[in-house]
């Protein structure tokens, strides 16, 4: 399980306390939703993701794909992780997160797909080293999306409808 600890420096929260709630959200959770931008428009798909102790994300798509050609264009995204499950009326919590995307080159490429054969074993059927990407032993490629600012919403943690900002 990665454990993020991130420095956030809230008036009001301490790190330990985001850290945990947002560790924990992230966790259990392995679907995000991820909007990037075509043209003026908004355009969204669904991946399933994985993320590392600075809460960078990586997702596989293949390049073909509408959302990787808007990326290519503008690297802009935006995810939503939550529990699609969770009562509407009691205790809610998720995660926004704005950023920007890229595909995962180098380290970030190793990085990527370590954790995300830990998280998601079936993958090495295909792939079993990051060069497997490079040599396309699968059409997808490994992405990486760098957040700015995440948005979380954890009512048991933190209370009733509180949105907290925070900037990374």
């Amino acid at each position: 399980m990665t454990q993020p600890n991130f420095k956030f420096n809230h008036s009001e929260y301490s790190d330990e306390d985001l850290n945990l709630s947002i560790t924990r959200i992230l966790n259990a959770n392995i679907l995000c939703s991820i909007a990037s931008i075509k043209e003026n428009e908004s355009y969204i798909h669904t991946a399933y993701y994985c993320f590392n102790k600075n809460f960078k994300f990586f997702f596989i798509s293949d390049p073909a794909t509408q959302h990787v050609q808007n990326i290519e264009k503008n690297l802009s995204v935006a995810i939503a992780i939550y529990d699609s499950k969770q009562p509407w009326d009691n205790n809610k919590c998720g995660l926004q997160v704005f950023g920007s995307c890229e595909m995962a080159k180098g380290t970030n490429l190793i990085e990527g797909t370590l954790l995300y054969l830990k998280r998601f074993a079936g993958l090495k059927q295909w792939i079993k080293h990051p060069d497997d990407f490079i040599k396309g032993a699968i059409n997808s490629k490994m992405f990486l999306i760098t957040p700015s600012w995440i948005k979380l919403f954890d009512e048991k943690t933190f209370g009733e409808e509180v949105f907290i900002s925070l900037k990374l």
